[in-house]
């Protein structure tokens, strides 16, 4: 059995220098050098980047072979006892009992409540200078993740989730140096939580389901103990910072070709706002995955070999690392025409850039048993964020910006995207196709 080729790197630290400095730029140059298995240490680790689909398929649904080994979030150091970081039946057992949360009529159902808290947000942008839409998207994706996963209960405490949660993770990005602001922070998040519960109780359940249900029913039933329900319900709302990531990267995206900008107005003016309404439009659709294509908010999975694992003439043994990068995987020129530029188009069924690809080519969410169980929230939300941001404003990027990557946990533009605003005109709407999908809105609004 042959070994796989890779960089020979320092015999100290092997490639880490080089990923270091670089991680992207590293794990893609190194695959269309070395092909789609190869290997690299950093430091003592022994590592394979792999980018064969039938090699990830087996690594994804191979439960009793490999452990999740991607870097937890300092959340998640946090707030332990969430699906994020339970291993084998419990994981499995946790994903089928808030299953039903995440289904599309759910979803849906609580999507009206999310519209109304972005439109409201929105509504409080300034316009006329360059100012950082990231921290404006970060503030909007809490509030809508709140109202879509604990549903009406999520009414009553939205303004304090979306105080608490940011002042519980900026203490936690300073290493929590004031212990006693972050113990105070920690608190007022949890009981912000327990107020939900205890309205879910009083109420007697939801018209829909959402994720207090079962997490009430299992404390209820001494399943689960309240801390334990909420790190879950902590560990889902942490989800708006990569969901922001993605939105700031569609709006750079979006204004860089004003084109797709004007078509994507066009469609969304002649488009009722309604969630279900904006769900289904299909220009925004392929906006959204064309985003989470170039600019998936996470840019690596890694898995640790339990035991023996080959594939083809690989062989990676017990305690090596296997890399998966969906930002890899999704510029790759095998799977995709043009990879490195920004085609909503290939998303567009009937389009001349739409084409089949294996499932392991697109994986901004993940693949397998480990898949992120908020997908469809992460996307509804994008959706509804970008559907009023385009509706109401027009946006462009300062003369001479050049996003590159700020960071890399999740990747986001530099600077937290400076943007240049200004407010579309109602006649501009209404000429656009607003009289169609809405003229008692319109006139309503005017009075």
């Amino acid at each position: 059995m042959s070994s796989s080729p890779g960089p020979k790197g320092h015999p100290l630290h092997g490639s880490w220098p080089e990923f270091r400095a670089d991680p992207l730029a590293f794990l893609l140059d190194g695959t269309l050098s070395y092909g789609d298995f190869f290997r690299f240490r950093l430091g003592l680790q022994q590592c394979f980047a792999v980018s064969d689909p039938a090699a990830i398929q087996k690594v994804f649904s191979d439960r009793e072979g490999f452990t999740d080994k991607t870097p937890p979030h300092r959340m998640q150091d946090a707030y332990p006892r969430s699906v994020a970081r339970l291993e084998g039946s419990e994981h499995l057992e946790r994903r089928r009992a808030l299953a039903p949360a995440f289904q599309r009529e759910a979803l849906l159902a609580r999507a009206e409540g999310a519209a109304r808290v972005v439109r409201e947000a929105l509504g409080r942008l300034r316009t006329g200078e360059a100012r950082a839409a990231l921290p404006v998207l970060e503030d909007v994706a809490l509030r809508s993740a709140s109202m879509l996963l604990l549903g009406d209960a999520g009414e009553r405490v939205v303004e304090h989730i979306a105080t608490e949660l940011p002042r519980v993770e900026a203490w936690l990005g300073h290493a929590a140096d004031d212990e006693a602001a972050y113990d105070q922070a920690r608190e007022a998040l949890a009981a912000s939580i327990r107020e939900a519960a205890e309205h879910r109780r009083a109420a007697g359940g939801p018209g829909t389901t959402d994720l207090l249900d079962p997490l009430v029913r299992a404390v209820d039933a001494g399943q689960m103990d309240e801390q334990a329900m909420i790190d879950e319900i902590v560990m889902m709302l942490v989800t708006h910072v990569p969901t922001a990531a993605a939105s700031a990267w569609a709006l750079h995206e979006l204004a860089r070709r004003p084109e797709v900008r004007s078509s994507l107005e066009e469609e969304l003016d002649a488009t009722g706002a309604h969630g279900a309404e904006v769900e289904r439009a299909p220009l925004l659709s392929a906006v959204v995955l064309e985003t989470l294509r170039l600019h998936p908010p996470v840019w690596v999975l890694a898995r640790e070999a339990r035991r023996e694992f080959r594939h083809g003439p690989h062989a990676v043994s017990a305690g090596n690392e296997v890399l998966v990068s969906p930002y890899v995987m999704q510029r790759l020129p095998r799977y995709w025409k043009r990879p490195e530029a920004f085609l909503p188009e290939r998303f567009l069924p009937g389009s001349p850039w739409h084409e089949d690809r294996p499932s392991a080519a697109f994986l901004p969410f993940g693949l397998g048993i480990r898949k992120c169980i908020g997908e469809r929230t992460a996307i509804l939300q994008m959706k509804l964020m970008l559907a009023a941001l385009v509706r109401e404003f027009r946006f462009e990027l300062p003369a001479g910006y050049e996003a590159g990557v700020g960071g890399r946990r999740p990747l986001v533009p530099r600077d937290g995207l400076p943007l240049l605003l200004e407010r579309r005109s109602r006649t501009d709407r209404w000429l656009r196709g607003d009289a169609l999908a809405g003229g008692a809105a319109i006139s309503a609004s005017s009075r």
